[in-house]
């Protein structure tokens, strides 16, 4: 084999990792949103960074299963993050939920 065959193989192994371990292929935020929701509307969220996303965002995910994109500096975004481990703090208490995550009768 030549070296150029060689790279498409290495590119899927350099991928792979971080596609497991999210679930699948990552499907990264291309822009930052500006949309804030009421807490109570969020389920849970993630951080996306590089190098498998090219932007470092928060991704919160409403109860409708919409994605919201935010600025990890913002302090709306620091506060909401803070509100769902709080509230998953009180789930985690009972055994029922993993990190990030509220159950809707929580809600």
């Amino acid at each position: 084999m030549t070296a150029l065959n060689l790279v498409p193989f290495l590119l899927v192994a350099v991928m792979l990792p971080g596609a497991l371990t999210q679930g699948g292929l990552p499907s990264c935020c291309r822009k930052i949103s500006d949309t804030h929701v009421r807490r109570a509307l969020l389920t849970k969220y993630y951080v996306q960074r590089p190098p498998a996303c090219s932007l470092h965002v928060v991704v919160f995910i409403t109860v409708q299963n919409k994605r919201i994109c935010a600025d990890p500096y913002k302090l709306w975004t620091k506060t909401s993050m803070a509100y769902l481990d709080g509230k998953n703090g009180h789930a985690q208490k009972n055994g029922t939920q993993r990190k990030h995550t509220i159950s809707r009768e929580l809600q």
